[in-house]
């Protein structure tokens, strides 16, 4: 199977996916029955003000439910994207008077447990947001220091299914291994079933310890909706190599994913920008999805899915390479060098 796909080293080569006829046995990390394969679905974070997609801030019931409706008539939900998450937009400012976490009453008039049954109904898994920190990214709203526990019970008593932990509000001194392995804990005795998305922006050597308290583990910070976006301008993301697409394959490439990714282990490299308008084009956008389904990575679009374009259609249902990515050998596609020509390939192993 080939793919045609922009070049991220200079020289005009097709990726080539060598799938080859082996099975490699999985190492099991953390298991609680959630994320056996790289999750699918739908996050909110591109749809809010940061990105401005949508206009200011439009994470709400309606929004949520008009998206889960679109994932079943689209046919997403038969290819495996089956979560529907919130990102840092949900809850409100402030907790309420016993300490418990809530959602913001204008956007979500009724509350969370509705939206997560209405989410329930159409055969999808709910996800929401909080911070490992004080205060969460964007908002001030509350993040989870010191109410692991509680937060954790209050998540679960909604009927909530994944829980991404950003990074932000961290206090000082406080090891982010005590933190994330704390709401892990949590989470597992909470007697729920819940995914852990371990949002850590890749520092402290996550990738060594991440698999081992969640189901998928952020190894950069954000993924902007740019093709390229180097260190110089973005910032030391992903070792210094920058934010944008083209750098993120590169700094993925040197980590050699194959050597961390496992099941229910997932490395993961953020969220898909496919064809956000007007940023990311057809080419820049396929050739982002055919690198996140060669490394076994999550698979959720944050761009809006509610009328699937024939252009984005092609790239977000492509039989072929999701089951590439959901193959049941639960590895990662390395970089292989031509020497002689300096051109390069990824392969995979095939079960």
């Amino acid at each position: 199977m080939v793919f045609e796909t922009r070049s991220t080293v200079g020289v005009g080569v097709s990726l080539a996916l060598l799938c080859l006829q082996c099975h490699v046995t999985p190492s099991l990390s953390y298991n609680n029955g959630m994320g056996k394969t790289p999750p699918m679905g739908w996050n909110s974070w591109c749809t809010d003000s940061l990105c401005n997609a949508f206009g200011d801030d439009p994470c709400t019931e309606e929004l949520v439910k008009s998206t889960a409706d679109a994932m079943v008539e689209q046919g997403m939900t038969e290819l495996g994207y089956n979560y529907l998450a919130l990102d840092d937009c949900w809850s409100s400012t402030s907790r309420n008077a016993t300490g418990h976490l809530q959602a913001d009453p204008k956007k979500f008039p009724n509350g969370i447990q509705p939206v997560t049954e209405y989410v329930h109904s159409k055969g999808l898994y709910f996800g929401l947001y909080t911070c490992a920190g004080t205060k969460t990214c964007k908002g001030d709203r509350p993040g989870s220091f010191d109410h692991y526990d509680l937060d954790a019970q209050t998540l679960a008593s909604w009927g909530v299914d994944m829980v991404k932990m950003d990074h932000c509000g961290i206090p000082s001194g406080v090891a982010d291994l005590d933190m994330y392995t704390n709401m892990s804990r949590a989470l597992n005795n909470t007697g729920r079933p819940i995914l852990f998305s371990l949002c850590q922006w890749g520092e402290h050597n996550v990738e060594s310890w991440g698999p081992d308290v969640s189901q998928m583990y952020r190894i950069a910070a954000d993924h902007l909706p740019l093709w390229s976006c180097p260190g110089k301008v973005c910032g030391g993301s992903g070792a210094g190599f920058g934010q944008g697409t083209k750098e993120i394959i590169e700094f993925v490439a040197t980590l050699q994913p194959s050597k961390y990714t496992k099941q229910f282990g997932w490395l993961d490299p953020d969220f898909l920008m496919t064809l956000f308008f007007p940023t990311m084009d057809f080419v820049e956008s396929r050739t982002e999805y055919t690198f996140w389904t060669m490394w076994s990575s999550p698979l959720l679009v944050s761009t809006d899915i509610r009328n699937l374009s024939k252009e984005k259609k092609s790239i977000l249902m492509n039989k072929e390479a999701i089951a590439i990515n959901q193959d049941d050998s639960f590895t990662s596609g390395d970089r292989v060098y031509n020497h002689s020509d300096g051109s390069q390939v990824r392969s995979i192993h095939m079960s």
